[in-house]
């Protein structure tokens, strides 16, 4: 069977295991196990799944995945998280779209304290948007910024998605993680222009109000109060650029520096680390099954041929390796449309890794693209994830809406993919420097 044809049936089959609703990971693992049958021609294929499993959730570079989930957990239900949302409202102050504002402020900060950019959407659009609707705030903007503030959790590190990623392409978590700094920062720039433009050419976007002032005093409090949260950023990002710690070793640090802190503000108790702790077992057993049906995924098709056969197919187009990319992206793009983030980097990732160390792309660069496109997969209707989570915490508001109200941010997420293309060193200079 012609190599193209077998990706075809591959796809398909995981289409159809989709549509059945049943979980990605059981899936992979079906399509593994029957592919594996296929292309061996008996049940000897199935003797590789054993080995696969096992060393794809024995690496050490996964304890990243687990600590990075506990120290959001344990902020989230402890409450500190609301602390910085009320600092950032504080020194806000009477801008016109405040909450506008406060919303990308509290997104810009969770991100560097939590790797759950879907936790965040929630927390933010809870919160935020029924103030947003009492002071009538145009809809679709409110509704758009609240999404795409939770979302950047995805590129700034603390990431999990950038560690998953990490580890399905098996490449350094650390340099992917550094990486999405400054791409993440970019957006955050953009997104805040693009509110503020709005706003100055339709003030009633923003309705302005009177709202208690407050004190020179009262702010700085708010952030004084924030001053041991330094430490949890300190214990991730500061251990990870003095080269005092491993990615994974600073996911530890960090966890136990969240707990500490909790500690501190003494909102830690049994019910918060109960929470907590079910929270992180839940999503990292279902992380390391999806982890375990990758790695037997990359072995079926490098066994069918498929992968191989793709490369050459890739390298021997008369192209230019800038169009190939950004063909690579478009349909990366086109999947987000309608499979969840996780199944896409199951699905892509071994079969563009190939291309791109035969093209000598820098994989840093590559994969926090391709963790862009992850993020606008995200919050891309028909099946983005972050908006029927927003349409849960918002639930009077119909779906439709929040589909269009994402529309121009999907715009400004792929016009800072493109400018991440021309530019490389928005990603590479950062891990070059520490590395």
């Amino acid at each position: 069977m012609e190599w193209w044809m077998i990706l075809i049936l591959i796809f398909v089959a995981l289409l159809a295991s989709f549509l059945t609703g049943m979980p990605i990971a059981f899936a992979f693992m079906a399509i593994n196990i029957v592919g594996l049958i296929w292309v061996t021609g008996g049940l000897k294929g199935l003797s590789l799944l054993s080995g696969s499993v096992f060393e794809s959730v024995s690496g050490f570079e996964l304890i990243a995945i687990p600590m990075f989930f506990l120290l959001g957990e344990v902020l989230f239900h402890s409450g500190v998280v609301s602390m910085v949302m009320d600092a950032v409202d504080k020194w806000i102050g009477h801008l016109r779209a405040r909450l506008l504002l406060v919303s990308l402020g509290a997104g810009t900060a969770l991100a560097t304290l939590s790797g759950a950019g879907i936790a965040d959407t929630a927390l933010i659009g809870s919160t935020l948007y029924p103030e947003m609707e009492k002071r009538n705030y145009d809809r679709k903007l409110a509704l758009g910024t609240i999404t795409s503030s939770g979302l950047l959790a995805a590129l700034i590190p603390p990431s999990a998605l950038a560690v998953l990623l990490a580890s399905i392409a098996e490449k350094s978590a650390g340099r992917i993680l550094l990486g999405g700094v400054f791409p993440g920062l970019m957006i955050a720039g953009l997104y805040t222009i693009f509110v503020l433009v709005m706003v100055r050419l339709n003030p009633k976007l923003a309705p302005a109000y009177d709202s208690a002032s407050v004190r020179l005093v009262e702010k700085l409090w708010a952030t004084v109060k924030l001053t041991p949260l330094l430490l949890i950023i300190f214990a991730v990002m500061g251990f990870i650029l003095l080269g005092i710690a491993t990615p994974s070793e600073a996911a530890a640090t960090g966890a136990l520096a969240a707990i500490v802190v909790t500690a501190m503000y003494r909102r830690l108790n049994g019910r918060v680390l109960l929470k907590a702790l079910d929270g992180v077992v839940r999503i990292t057993g279902m992380i390391l099954l999806i982890i375990a049906g990758a790695k037997a995924f990359s072995q079926l098709l490098a066994l069918s041929g498929a992968s191989r056969e793709f490369f050459n197919f890739i390298t021997s187009l008369d192209m230019d390796p800038f169009w190939i990319l950004v063909a690579i992206q478009a349909t990366v793009l086109l999947l987000g449309l309608f499979m969840d983030s996780v199944a896409i980097m199951l699905v892509a990732v071994p079969i563009v890794d190939p291309v791109v160390v035969g093209l000598g792309w820098d994989p840093t660069w590559f994969y926090v693209l391709f963790l862009i496109n992850m993020t606008i997969g995200l919050e891309s209707p028909p099946f983005g994830l972050a908006l029927f989570v927003l349409k849960g915490v918002v639930p009077h508001v119909p779906l439709m809406d929040i589909f269009k109200a994402q529309i121009p941010f999907i715009a400004m997420d792929v016009f800072a993919m493109l400018l991440v293309m021309i530019f490389p060193a928005i990603v590479t200079w950062l891990p070059s420097k520490v590395f």
